[in-house]
């Protein structure tokens, strides 16, 4: 289906608007995790120190496991690099804060080194070997053995744990899930809350990494990011637009998952993930795309995408498009603003 939007015509809605989400807080970025190393190279470049953000971000991953899961001993899984550490410090916070915690660790505590190293300094009680930690129901498990960027599969203990059951609160992303193409590699951790810093990564927002991180709470540690791609929330259309936003009537276009694969086959197969396979179709067609899958992505040729968690039925976008809302709006806001007004009831 095809749509034209001209942000500098009249309303012409023909049903009453929706009512306006009311805004509660600016929308939230989707960074790959080699833009997050990245903007880390760049935080620590102008100063922040690596260790600082380290102490920060396990400090917010002890501090959201607490807020959501107040009860039961904590196991705390390190693995041997960044997330370890991350991992280290929040069992040291939690521990300050009266939980019963357990530490195990992937590897020997003896050939860490630099940030991981000093946040294993933190924790002045026994660090286990990984393979003494058990499937224990009524405990929490804190998952800080792999980050997004992990590019192998689970392999012996840590693939064995993967089946730790419920309640799993995982950093970064649950352990065994590649953040990049939200897959898992093998065996993966499933949780019920995922801690993660300055955005989303796609395993976040896209299936079927996304059913497996379970509730996302994204924590502020110093690290400006400066995506293009967000969660669709109000903030991306009730913000006044730059000067440079294009404004001129463009197309959009809606496109169910089976006729983007037919027609975008190409593209598709190429691309890191859904998000990246959309922007370089709407690139290549010069319209604003809008595919219907399991979440629904709108993208525009320019290169900005927002990814909504909630499937859009094709026979509300149109009247969604036709609102005051979205009428006043450039296509790419216009589109944005339809997807959501077009599931109200979630």
């Amino acid at each position: 289906m095809r749509y034209r939007v001209d942000p500098e015509a009249p309303s012409v809605a023909s049903t009453r608007s929706p009512a306006r989400p009311k805004l509660t807080r600016m929308t939230i970025g989707i960074i790959t995790p080699e833009d997050m190393y990245a903007a880390e190279r760049d935080a620590f470049a102008a100063g922040l120190e690596s260790f600082e953000a380290m102490r920060r971000a396990g400090t917010a991953v002890a501090e959201e496991l607490n807020a959501h899961l107040p009860d039961g001993p904590v196991q705390v899984l390190c693995g041997p690099g960044g997330n370890g550490g991350d991992g280290f410090v929040a069992a040291a916070h939690l521990k300050n804060a009266g939980r019963t915690v357990e530490v195990y660790l992937l590897g020997d505590a003896d050939r860490l080194s630099g940030d991981p190293a000093r946040a294993a300094a933190l924790w002045d009680g026994p660090i286990h070997a990984l393979a003494e930690a058990r499937l224990a129901p009524g405990h929490v498990t804190l998952d800080a053995l792999f980050g997004g960027g992990l590019s192998r599969p689970l392999e012996g203990v840590a693939a064995r744990l993967s089946a730790m059951p419920a309640p799993v609160v995982s950093v970064d992303v649950p352990s065994g899930l590649d953040g990049l193409s939200a897959k898992p590699l093998g065996p993966c951790f499933k949780a019920d809350l995922t801690v993660t810093f300055s955005a989303y990564r796609p395993a976040h927002m896209l299936s079927p990494g996304r059913a497996m991180c379970g509730k996302v709470c994204v924590s502020e540690i110093g690290i400006p990011v400066t995506p293009t791609v967000w969660e669709n929330d109000p903030a991306l259309w009730q913000t006044p637009a730059e000067p440079s936003v294009d404004r001129k009537p463009r197309e959009i276009e809606v496109l169910s998952g089976e006729a983007f694969e037919k027609r975008f086959s190409e593209l598709a197969a190429s691309a890191g993930n859904r998000i990246e396979a959309v922007l370089k179709a709407a690139r290549a067609s010069g319209k604003i795309l809008v595919l219907q899958d399991t979440e629904t992505l709108v993208s525009s040729p320019e290169g900005r995408c927002a990814v909504d968690p909630a499937a859009c039925a094709a026979a509300k976008l149109g009247p969604a498009l036709r609102t005051d809302d979205a009428a006043r709006l450039p296509a790419f806001e216009a589109a944005c603003c339809a997807v959501w007004n077009s599931h109200q009831a979630r």
